[in-house]
């Protein structure tokens, strides 16, 4: 498996925590490209330890020097609510050589093997991931009028080599160039892939409140938390999930962070 990831620097503890429930779960990931703000591994704090006890290839990507040619700094999608770094994801058809790559948000925590999904044939695809109902529900969907389907971005499987072959990528940052959007990297991946994606099961990509299929916590593989970030630190919010995995990250690797 080919795992990407990006996050800005005050988000390292929560990359190198995802990074450890991804490892310590999937046994076959062979390659993560991390897009972060540093050139150097030994500034991400404990991940230099992680990678040693869970080997696994590491590309560092400095998504700093790349944004300003991809996103102009006018664009109304730029400093919005969401970081910047949202757009990393729809950046790796350019950045990186790989035919296939499964991002996942650094918002996310991997709670079983998630191998199976990296199986999924999508050669006629552009991408997979799991229908954002919450979007649906909003009104974003039919504003956009889209009429195919609409994945949540943060967990999604990309199809690198039919995107790049078909310029999907340069379409997605001209729409963001040119366009007002909502869910800036969502909604432009949506709108240009929406007949060329594929739904994935929502135990891939759960997200409380906003995933509609019935689900019991035992059966999820990937719990993300979107949107509520400062309930990380209460018990609400499927939260004891995340701490387990923190408190064992804790055990192997301290917590002098």
């Amino acid at each position: 498996m080919i795992i990407a990831m990006g996050c800005t620097a005050n988000w390292y503890h929560y990359l190198v925590v995802d990074i450890y429930s991804l490892l310590r779960t999937t046994p076959n990931v062979k390659k993560i490209y991390l897009l972060v703000e540093t050139n150097r591994l030994e500034e991400i704090p404990k991940l230099k330890e992680v990678i040693e006890k869970y080997p696994v290839e590491i590309e560092i990507i400095n998504f700093n020097e790349i944004i300003d040619t991809l996103v102009r700094k006018e664009s109304m999608n730029r400093n919005t609510i969401f970081s910047n770094f949202c757009f990393a994801r729809l950046a790796l058809p350019s950045i990186v050589k790989e035919e296939k790559v499964l991002y996942i948000d650094t918002d996310a925590i991997v709670l079983k093997d998630i191998s199976r999904i990296w199986r999924l044939n999508i050669e006629d695809y552009y991408i997979a991931g799991c229908k954002d109902y919450g979007v649906i529900r909003d009104g974003t969907y039919s504003r956009l009028r889209i009429i195919g389907k609409y994945v949540n971005s943060g967990f999604i499987l990309m199809n690198l080599k039919k995107i790049r072959e078909d310029n999907i990528s340069e379409l997605w940052f001209k729409m963001i160039n040119l366009e007002n959007f909502k869910y800036p990297d969502q909604d432009a991946l949506n709108v240009v892939c929406q007949k060329k994606e594929i739904y994935i099961p929502s135990v891939y990509n759960y997200i409380k409140n906003v995933t509609m299929d019935p689900l019991k916590p035992e059966d999820i593989k990937v719990m993300h938390y979107a949107g509520y970030k400062e309930q990380w630190v209460t018990d609400m919010y499927y939260g004891e999930l995340w701490y387990a995995i923190e408190d064992d990250f804790y055990d192997e690797f301290g917590i002098d962070f």
